[in-house]
């Protein structure tokens, strides 16, 4: 359980922030493959296999994109060769993206494309364009709340980044399913945290870990959201890690510790509302 809220020492919360920094990277990406895999196969269940054959096609040409950077990062570590064509990879994903969403309107992989040209956007600091891109994604009619809740938790995040802590509030007002509850009430907490109100994020953030705590008591693969356990811990909370056996989240390997961290800003509480 989470106990009230204590003063700590600057030097833990400073150890706090530091393990956000160094396993933000891994969390991030690892979530991601939990959530990408969730979704993909509850909408295909939903929708009885009757997926957009076209728009799957042309689909094909950007996962190659992907697959063809996630390469050239990997050789332009130490070829200069492959820097420059790491360059030109990713200006090839960008123009394939853009040329994808305005031929196929309204398919999961629109969506998909959208989320991806959002990331593209915010990691280019183009937050402006990537709240657009998002706002894009949430109103396709897919008939998946799911995939609606992702795209506005999102958009909230990325509002935030960009100062506009109104605006993320404003957004989050939207309906959202209750397995989103406990992401929605952690950007809120991020939000106050932000505007200063640590009373306020420190109850946001609490909320949102009692929730946490509800849905592990029944699940064989119980949660850890280290990065709201981090920010609980910077605010003088004392939280109780999950035991991860055999859970969603593997324990870091070595290489994966010494990936470069993610700034608490773009932290992705949406990116752990798997149900």
């Amino acid at each position: 359980m989470v106990k009230d809220v204590q003063p700590k020492l600057v030097n833990d919360e400073q150890q706090s922030l530091g393990a956000l920094k160094q396993y933000g990277g891994y969390i991030l990406s690892a979530i991601m493959l939990v959530l990408a895999g969730y979704f993909g196969w509850s909408y295909w269940q939903k929708h009885g296999g009757n997926i957009d054959t076209a728009a799957a096609n042309d689909f094909a040409k950007i996962q190659s994109d992907q697959n063809n950077i996630e390469t050239l990062t990997t050789q332009a570590a130490t070829d200069t060769k492959a820097q420059a064509q790491l360059t030109t990879a990713q200006t090839n994903l960008d123009k394939d993206l853009s040329e994808f969403v305005a031929k196929h309107d309204n398919s999961v992989y629109t969506w998909q494309a959208l989320m991806l040209q959002a990331k593209q956007q915010t990691d280019k600091n183009d937050l402006k364009a990537a709240a657009a891109t998002l706002q894009k994604a949430s109103q396709l009619t897919l008939k998946d709340d799911g995939l609606k809740a992702i795209a506005i938790l999102r958009q909230a995040q990325v509002l935030l980044s960009d100062n506009q802590a109104d605006a993320a509030q404003k957004r989050l007002q939207s309906p959202l399913p209750a397995a989103f509850e406990a992401s929605k009430l952690e950007i809120l907490g991020d939000i106050a945290n932000q505007q200063g109100d640590k009373k306020a994020a420190a109850t946001h953030y609490q909320k949102a870990w009692q929730l946490i705590e509800q849905r592990n008591q029944n699940n064989p693969n119980p949660q850890d959201r280290a990065l709201l356990r981090i920010k609980m811990e910077s605010l003088g909370l004392s939280v109780k890690q999950p035991d991860l056996t055999g859970g969603v989240l593997a324990k870091p390997t070595q290489a994966e510790k010494t990936a470069p961290a993610a700034a608490i800003a773009s932290a992705p509480a949406v990116a752990s509302s798997t149900k």
